[in-house]
């Protein structure tokens, strides 16, 4: 009697169409978050949905913010660099009222622009300091088609300290971020650095871009992150370049030799209060240093308790600048 092989044969077919199916469902997904994250032209973005937030709670600047930001677009000079991938940087550059040879480099957050440092550009001009503030890939006046989370912007950030350092080989350089701007500085640590960079200053920066999208992934989708995240980081390497794990700032603190502070608000839940000790303990340099500000939230340290916050930064400056 003659073995009927169509069930099987049919079962065989229904896997594998299940498995395309899946297949075709995680790539639709995973080129979504990947978009959705790093794509700033995509139909709907991080950033929209942070922007309504923000709208829903009628966050408002506080006076020296609002200042601040009228200073910024009173004073600032143009600038640009092309970097070795031919993509066009900008930046916005604040020449010292007096002849100087300190220079600082003020890296914004994820989705802001460089008018978002102004509070932090200000007073680093106040104490007698030229100042730059580059915008990041794909974000404000600069090119670029995707948000590097601060890995490809490491490299930008060492082209505008060389630029700085061609044009005034006796400079003294701080480098000072805050949020994706504070992982690039961090990220910048682990490079290969001339001696004018003389001390890094991160504010709220995250230890990886994976543990942060992972985190963000469970927050906003309440999702875990194998399989999205996985699928999410091959769209990344093959679209934009890079990996979510490989852009780690702990691991490239492990490669600084410059002095370093490290600042948190423990109240912060969107780069979590935890990745402080993270990348501190992470950091190389010999000179090392930490400051929590109790009751601040995500990039809200400098606004929640401004002296502590300034008589740190201005005392680890005059120690190690």
């Amino acid at each position: 009697m003659a073995h009927n092989t169509r069930p099987h044969r049919g079962l065989k077919i229904g896997l594998a169409v299940a498995a395309v199916l899946v297949v075709a469902l995680l790539g639709f997904a995973g080129n979504f978050l990947f978009d959705f994250a790093l794509n700033p032209q995509a139909p709907y973005t991080m950033k929209m949905m942070q922007d309504g937030k923000d709208a829903g709670k009628g966050e408002q600047m506080d006076a020296e913010e609002t200042e601040a930001r009228a200073w910024f677009k009173e004073n600032r000079e143009s600038s640009s660099l092309t970097a070795d991938d031919g993509t066009e940087l900008a930046a916005w550059y604040f020449a010292a009222p007096e002849s100087t040879h300190d220079y600082a480099v003020c890296l914004h957050g994820y989705t802001n622009e460089p008018i978002g440092m102004a509070r932090y550009v200000k007073r680093l001009h106040d104490r007698g300091m030229n100042v730059l503030a580059p915008a990041a890939r794909a974000h404000e006046r600069s090119g670029g088609d995707y948000i590097g989370m601060g890995w490809p912007e490491r490299l930008d950030v060492v082209a505008w300290i060389e630029r700085i350092v061609q044009a005034d080989p006796e400079a003294r350089i701080l480098v000072f971020g805050e949020s994706m701007g504070a992982a690039t500085a961090m990220n910048v640590a682990g490079e290969s650095l001339p001696a004018n960079v003389k001390c890094i200053i991160e504010d709220c920066g995250y230890t990886s871009v994976w543990d942060e999208f992972s985190l963000q992934l469970k927050d906003v989708f309440g999702l875990p992150s194998f399989p999205l995240l996985d699928v999410a980081n091959l769209v990344c390497n093959v679209r934009a370049g890079y990996d979510f794990h490989k852009a780690s700032s702990v691991e490239q603190l492990k490669h600084a030799t410059v002095p370093m502070l490290f600042i948190h608000g423990d109240q912060d839940t969107f780069v979590p209060y935890s990745m402080l000790d993270q990348n501190y303990e992470a950091c190389a340099s010999k000179v090392k240093q930490k400051l929590t500000v109790h009751g601040a939230a995500h990039a809200k340290s400098a606004q929640v308790d401004p002296e502590l916050y300034w008589n740190t930064v201005n005392d680890f400056l005059d120690e190690n600048y």
